[in-house]
């Protein structure tokens, strides 16, 4: 990424234009450190997607649309590649590093283990960008997948002959679909192509390693996808329940469905090494981010999760370093807390001027899409600056402008993925959340007012990782294998 150039000392909050601006802004603040690129030319940080594509390449499988490609072999090599037997993938949901420091001691499992500057996560730091990233090795502006609310259309209208509309897909859904309708998405002529832009790195030929996933989710569509024909073993592990959150219960059952994870890993391994397989083993949870998301990132019950978390994976891995294995562990995104004083709703002189406004307090909302209405533009800039509480809690960028600044990967976004995007997009600089009006009476206001936690921009606490990777040598195999 280019050097930014100096922002204008004219700038002020009266500006028609903010787009313009505020692209000198991004860069600015780029460059004090105030927000996090998810990609940058030092050779010791790597991006998230070096390491979804450096485990493809560990699993013979490398992605056909590949950037970046001597990092991510690189990252191949630190872990172990092809030659390593086991390979165990553990991604904790939302636990950024900012949660570490918060909740772990400096002894703990995972900070003595963790490289805490060497991961960024992709942009926007959301668990579908993540995911779709770890499924394909690629970067959101080729996989496109930023969200799992997605704006797009299949087909040109003509006069008398429409096309079958706008539709809202929804990928994390028992099967894709159109919120609008509540029809599956394929009834409007979406494929599977069209909507997964990118193929899974596990449909691109056979591996010769053993695959085992564990999570709750298995048996959606997407779960489906990303595992692929490769899927010989897959484990379903409970969830904790929605009305739990917040209480003793709650994380509880979190840190015992996570042990059911853990032993589910263990055995896998051990049944790979009894029979001599190559294995990999990919382990999810959903937490600590949904604790989070109900209670913030300081609440005692999210302390509890974590330090569940740090003694089952140190558990975990004091029993696999018997084996030559990999063990690496990390996070989707970091999280922050939302109070209601930093929920923001928008103005109706800027609704005026949009089509779609993809906003939300659990993540949306910090990196807002808007799709305008057509010759709108100018004015939704206009109607924008006219705001000084968006003015300063955001930055307002063209998609394009985004684009070229690498937010999206170092590609421009292909042209499949290209309309999800909309038009303009809004990047939180704080804790400034945009919400619908129907979250704003939820939680912004009245007594039943209460933080939330959220994620999707560029700050450090949303886009700073964990890197802990564990590796036991097989000092036989490794001597064989150099032709010692």
């Amino acid at each position: 990424m280019q050097s930014a150039p100096a922002v204008s000392s004219c700038y002020d909050n009266t500006s028609d234009q903010p787009a313009e601006e505020d692209r000198q802004r991004l860069r600015a603040k780029l460059l004090d450190g105030s927000l996090m690129h998810p990609l940058t030319g030092d050779d010791s940080t790597t991006s998230f997607t070096d390491l979804a594509h450096a485990i493809a390449i560990c699993c013979g499988l490398p992605p056909t649309h590949a950037t970046r490609t001597r990092e991510a072999q690189l990252l191949a090599h630190e872990i172990g590649g092809n030659l390593q037997k086991h390979i165990v993938v553990v991604l904790c949901d939302g636990m950024g590093n900012n949660i570490l420091e918060q909740h772990l001691d400096k002894d703990s499992f995972l900070r003595m283990n963790n490289d805490p500057s060497r991961m960024r996560a992709v942009f926007p730091a959301t668990t579908p960008a993540a995911l779709t990233t770890l499924a394909t090795g690629t970067w959101p502006g080729q996989h496109g997948m930023p969200g799992w609310d997605l704006r797009d259309q299949k087909g040109c209208d003509f006069p008398g002959k429409p096309s079958s509309g706008v539709v809202q897909l929804r990928v994390l859904h028992k099967c894709e679909t159109d919120m609008r309708s509540n029809k599956p998405a394929e009834e409007f002529g979406f494929t599977k192509d069209d909507m997964y832009v990118e193929p899974a790195w596990t449909s691109l030929g056979e591996s010769d390693r053993h695959m085992h996933y564990i999570n709750a989710y298995n048996g959606t569509n997407f779960t489906n996808w990303y595992q692929g024909p490769n899927s010989a073993s897959v484990d379903t592990i409970p969830e904790t329940a929605a009305e739990t959150l917040g209480t003793p219960e709650g994380a509880n059952d979190a840190i015992e469905f996570f042990k059911r994870g853990v032993d589910s890993v263990l055995a896998g391994v051990k049944e790979a090494e009894a029979k001599s397989w190559k294995s990999y083993t990919y382990l999810y949870t959903a937490h600590p981010d949904k604790h989070m998301h109900a209670l913030g990132i300081s609440h005692h019950e999210v302390a509890q999760v974590m330090k569940g978390l740090n003694l089952q994976l140190e558990r975990m891995w004091a029993e696999l370093q018997q084996f030559d294995v990999s063990c690496l562990v990390t996070a989707d995104h970091g999280h922050i807390t939302v109070d209601p004083a930093d929920m923001v709703t928008l103005p109706s002189d800027v609704l005026e001027c949009l089509e779609y406004a993809n906003i939300g307090i659990h993540g949306k909302g910090r990196h807002a899409v808007f799709h305008c209405r057509c010759g709108r533009s100018t004015a939704f800039q206009k109607a924008w600056a006219k705001c000084p509480r968006l003015r300063q809690g955001f930055l307002l960028l063209t998609v394009e402008a985004a684009s070229e600044e690498g937010l999206f990967g170092p590609e421009m976004p292909v042209p499949q993925v290209r309309p999800r995007l909309g038009d303009f997009i809004a990047v939180s600089l704080d804790s400034s959340t945009l919400v619908t009006p129907d979250e704003f009476s939820r939680w912004g206001t009245g007594p039943s007012s209460c933080c939330q936690g959220a994620h999707g921009s560029l700050t450090k606490e949303e886009m700073s990782i964990p890197f802990i990777l564990c590796r036991a040598h097989n000092k036989c195999e490794d001597c064989n294998a150099s032709g010692a």
